[in-house]
């Protein structure tokens, strides 16, 4: 008797949702931007982030941006930020359950709503999205904080008070 050994070559419907969303946040938005922002600007702010002390937030972003072989983008130094505070990996999961955490603390924009759409083809998350949709309503708003003005701070104090259990308790629950 002759047996065949054929590789599956199908994929779960979790992988293929997964994929979607990676594909299309480096494929539409990361990649494009990119190649708009040239290596002038790039190489500038490096070198002055790398330069930072230690425990800092400018220090802390650069590596980051390393870890995730990313270049600095300047229209996603606000969001790579927001990455780094609140603690979110940068992976479909996480990027969705950062977006639930932003809407909940007041980010309407288009893309903040239109990539949390794609939440709904995740119903393994559905709870925890709104678990982080709750957070954010509870915790101090981090909308309008820039790299620029918390590039020395320290990043342990900033996260402490973006994170802290204390900030996220809703008065009367």
């Amino acid at each position: 008797m002759i047996s065949l050994s054929i590789k599956k070559r199908f994929h779960s419907p979790k992988r293929i949702a997964e994929s979607l969303v990676e594909n299309l946040k480096i494929y539409l938005v990361i990649k494009p931007l990119q190649k708009i922002w040239g290596m002038n600007y790039q190489d500038a702010r490096i070198y002055e982030l790398r330069s930072l002390s230690e425990g800092s937030v400018g220090k802390a972003y650069v590596k980051l941006l390393d870890q995730h072989r990313l270049k600095l983008i300047p229209l996603f130094l606000e969001h790579d930020l927001k990455h780094l505070i609140l603690g979110y990996g940068m992976d479909s999961d996480e990027e969705l359950k950062m977006q639930a955490y932003l809407l909940g603390n007041g980010n309407y924009s288009p893309f903040c709503v239109g990539f949390l759409s794609f939440g709904l083809l995740f119903p393994r998350l559905w709870g925890e999205l709104y678990r982080e949709y709750q957070k954010g309503k509870k915790a101090p708003s981090i909308l309008n904080l820039k790299l620029k003005d918390c590039i020395k701070a320290d990043l342990k104090a900033l996260q402490l008070h973006y994170q802290s259990p204390s900030n996220l308790h809703c008065p009367g629950a």
